[in-house]
């Protein structure tokens, strides 16, 4: 019981993914704005090299499915919504294993 109880304390709260988009030559903007009108994406950058367009996505576990991984909702919300972003060509998505992040000074 101790080891259930332990992991959904370690699975609550708020996630982020990043997704690397291969866009169409020359719809690099229009896919950047479309993926930016996504709840989940909190950030769209336009990247230089093999991808073009950086989204990073942010999920709060706080009142979900408790017992589905961050890892499942990440793949359905690329596969369903992102992948079908006409004049997407490819993604590939990153999940942190850990993150830290700067407190502003």
């Amino acid at each position: 019981m101790f080891w259930g109880v332990l992991l959904v304390s370690q699975m609550k709260g708020r996630h982020r993914a990043f997704v690397l988009i291969d866009v169409a030559p020359g719809k690099e903007k229009k896919v950047l704005e479309k993926v930016l009108e996504y709840e989940e994406v909190v950030e769209a950058h336009l990247i230089p090299g093999e991808y073009d367009v950086m989204a990073v996505l942010e999920f709060e576990l706080y009142g979900r499915e408790i017992f589905v991984p961050v890892s499942e909702m990440v793949a359905k919300f690329v596969i369903e919504k992102i992948r079908r972003l006409s004049d997407v060509k490819d993604t590939n998505t990153i999940l942190p294993s850990l993150s830290m992040v700067k407190k502003a000074k």
